[in-house]
């Protein structure tokens, strides 16, 4: 089921990935078959009466390899950092991105946070059906999730 939010969504994605990172992805329909991933990141937008998150989920090596397109350097030159480093940047693009987009000028864009998913019981992944499934040559590298949610916090 497509939500009124997955197009815009999809549309900012895809343009951060090919202009910023040199990377071209496809949104799948369905689950990935149930892969886990090994980075996070997330920013939300807020105000008064609520905030919405995005959650960006990506695998290892997609990460690493959008690392080294952005920085310029090969991917064995890539280091931790800078790949949390990247997922932030990439996730600050695509959460400024949907709120021009949408035109939400009531809310306000906060900072995003990445981290390398250490225990798979407590990633935020809350919901993968509702989310969007991207792949990049084939094979499943990530899932983009947006929530909205009644609180006005960002965590």
């Amino acid at each position: 089921m497509t939500t009124q939010w997955e197009p815009v969504l999809k549309d900012v994605i895809s343009e951060v990935l090919e202009t910023m990172f040199f990377a071209m992805v496809d949104f799948e329909d369905g689950d990935s078959g149930g892969e886990s991933f090994d980075y996070e990141s997330r920013i939300c937008l807020f105000n008064h009466t609520g905030r919405m998150e995005i959650s960006l989920n990506v695998s290892g090596g997609f990460a690493r390899m959008i690392t080294a397109n952005f920085l310029g350097i090969n991917e064995d030159q890539v280091g931790e950092e800078d790949i949390q480093d990247s997922l932030k940047e990439f996730t600050n693009m695509v959460g400024g991105g949907y709120h021009v987009r949408t035109s939400n000028t009531d809310y306000e864009l906060g900072i995003p946070k990445a981290w390398k998913v250490t225990d798979r019981e407590n990633a935020t992944v809350r919901n993968e059906e509702a989310g969007m499934h991207f792949g990049c040559f084939g094979e499943p590298v990530g899932l983009a999730l947006l929530q909205y949610l009644p609180d006005g916090k960002c965590s």
